[in-house]
């Protein structure tokens, strides 16, 4: 009797697993584990990031449609109700609260 191999593909469902599907929109600041501020200016399919008074780094969806997590090399930003993880290629994971 042959055999029939079935597979699929299930997403995730970030609301789940982060208890938020998305994060609100405007400007929100957070105070950082290694003492940084960080400013993120929420603009729904992206971001604006500002830590302590460097230059802005805009930072898109990824993927397109997340409200959640956002990146372009070499950052990428997880925001999650009151905390954001906020990562950097070559450094630790920085967690930020607001």
């Amino acid at each position: 009797m042959p055999v029939l191999l079935l597979s699929a593909c299930v997403g995730v469902d970030t609301a789940a697993t982060f208890g938020s599907s998305s994060a609100a929109h405007g400007r929100t600041v957070y105070r950082c584990s290694d003492g940084a501020r960080m400013t993120v200016d929420n603009r729904g399919s992206s971001v604006v990031l500002t830590l302590d008074d460097s230059e802005p780094i805009e930072l898109p969806a990824s993927p397109a449609d997340s409200r959640i997590r956002y990146g372009a090399a070499p950052y990428a930003l997880l925001l999650d109700r009151e905390e954001a993880l906020l990562m950097k290629s070559g450094a630790e994971p920085n967690t930020c609260r607001r």
